[in-house]
């Protein structure tokens, strides 16, 4: 092996490769002729991440500046992506392919050939991924953003120039989006660099290093909420998508004292115990207080009991079940970790949240529940008689009645007309009445029902916050479902969701969000 020779590796899927490179003679091009050799992807569609400067290898690339060598003498490796299958041709002659006949792995590749690109893994950076595919998921933050002038946060971004990074929360507002146009405009996986090397430099915990000098995994719950309280004191836009109000009534059983709290919230922390085995019964322990206050009475601290209220909604609504406590470990080297709860706790795609509301919250919400209640009967109704066998055929015979019956009273019209004088013009008050406006009423889509549908979720596979495995899953336009995987998309059913409650070391939900529904 000459002294320009160095031996690189390549990792592919799950798949590793050791590629001699000679890089005083090849080019970026020879070194992907070699890899499809090894792997069958053809040239033009491989893609090399992971070298000085964080672009993919081109085709005319030195290999002698682009930093090989340093890779190889670290003996990190390349990431490559790219598929062996050839994209879908038309097809010949006008005949027409229908996704339920195409094979499996056809099947799959073309249900999720529109969605939104996975996002490269790059180094336990799969609790990251995942908290940006589901904020990704609403459409309302990506406007938010989208229409938020550069730089011009209100907050002090985290940083002040004093000791913090300067404008940083506004800087993660920048990359926040951008990242998002990259998504929508990506046909393959897309690489966030930018976005992760910010992250860790505003929040130092996301840039802890393990043994072996590696990037420790981290819990996604706290990247998620890192991110998103940025974005909320930067762009008030996203403060209103996400923010609602907590009221608190509490009561001193030995004096009956009481107090009244109110709180603004952007994740609702539902509680898991024994007795949780619905996320309505997390709810409800969720809202239950128990607290050691101080009695101005008694002069010493007393336990207030009381309850918690959904005061306001939110058109995004995050629920966080709470898996991780933190577990003492009995070694004499002491220490801890954040355990699991492994508990299955059902969720539904359709949650109200109705019952959990104050009196203040529920009067608002009535007139669009009622709307809503009234629609759905209308349209069971006609269902219902659509269905009747007998439908058609007594339709056609009261259109068949009413027809002969009003050519009888246009007969009886014309003669009438032909002896009566002709009627006098409408009276004033009449006229005047005709023009009374109707009474006003709320535009369609824009009263809150009380009613969530289910648009995202964000699972752990593990039994530790700070180890294991995050993977997001997306609702589609469509009703159907995608499994984001780091950089590999996965078409899902509701099912599939719906099977992700918990109770084994399979994928459980951790994050659910949901979205309001309107009338």
């Amino acid at each position: 092996m000459s002294s320009t020779t160095v031996t690189i590796g390549v990792k592919w899927g799950k798949e590793s490769y050791s590629v001699d490179v000679d890089t005083s003679t090849m080019k970026g091009l020879d070194l992907k002729t070699s890899l499809f050799s090894l792997t069958g992807v053809p040239p033009d569609r491989i893609k090399l991440l992971g070298l000085k400067g964080g672009k993919p290898l081109s085709d005319d690339a030195d290999l002698a500046t682009c930093g090989l060598a340093e890779l190889a003498a670290k003996n990190k490796k390349l990431m490559m992506m790219g598929s062996t299958a050839e994209a879908p041709k038309a097809p010949e002659g006008g005949a027409i392919v229908f996704v339920e006949d195409l094979p499996e792995d056809e099947r799959d590749a073309a249900t999720t050939a529109n969605f939104s690109p996975g996002l490269a893994n790059l180094g336990n950076t799969c609790y990251m991924n995942s908290t940006i595919q589901c904020l990704y998921a609403v459409p309302e933050l990506r406007d938010a953003l989208e229409t938020h002038s550069r730089g011009g946060g209100s907050g002090d971004g985290g940083g002040n120039g004093e000791g913090g990074a300067l404008n940083g929360g506004r800087a993660l507002v920048d990359a926040t989006r951008d990242l998002f146009g990259e998504m929508t405009r990506a046909k393959t996986a897309v690489t966030p660099f930018r976005f992760l090397a910010l992250l860790r430099q505003l929040f130092p915990q996301f840039a802890q290093v393990g043994q072996g000098g590696v990037y420790s995994q981290q819990d996604a719950e706290e990247c998620w909420s890192q991110v998103l309280q940025t974005l909320c004191r930067e762009v008030p836009a996203v403060d209103a998508l996400f923010g609602f109000e907590l009221s608190k009534s509490l009561r001193c059983e030995e004096t009956g004292e009481t107090r009244e709290e109110r709180a603004r919230e952007y994740s609702f922390k539902c509680n898991i115990t024994i007795n949780v085995n619905h996320l309505s019964d997390g709810f409800k322990v969720a809202l239950a207080e128990e607290r050691e206050l101080r009695s101005e009475a008694l002069a010493r601290d007393v336990l207030y009991k009381g309850e918690s209220k959904l005061a306001s909604l939110p058109k995004v609504l995050n629920v966080q079940l709470v898996r991780f406590f933190w577990k003492q470990n009995t070694g004499p080297d002491g220490g801890g970790n954040k355990a699991k709860i492994m508990r299955a706790v059902t969720f539904p795609t359709t949650l109200d949240v109705y019952e959990f509301c104050d009196d203040a919250c529920k009067a608002g919400l009535d007139p669009a529940r009622k709307a809503k209640i009234d629609k759905e009967e209308k349209e069971a109704a006609e269902r219902l008689t659509a269905g009747r066998p007998d439908a058609d055929e007594k339709k056609g015979k009261d259109a068949a009645a009413a027809e002969g019956g009003a050519e009888e009273e246009k007969k009886d019209a014309e003669m009438t007309d032909a002896e009566e004088e002709p009627a006098p013009p409408a009276a004033p008050a009449a006229k005047d009445a005709a023009k009374d406006p109707a009474p006003w009423e709320p535009a369609a889509g824009t009263r809150m029902t009380g009613f969530y549908e289910l648009e995202s979720v964000l699972t752990h596979k593990g039994r530790s916050a700070d180890s294991g495995h995050y993977v997001a899953w997306v609702k589609q336009k469509d009703g159907s479902w995608t499994e984001f995987d780091d950089h590999t998309p996965n078409a899902k059913t509701t099912d599939q969701i719906l099977a992700l409650k918990g109770g084994g070391d399979h994928h459980m939900g951790y994050l659910l969000v949901y979205k309001a529904c309107y009338i």
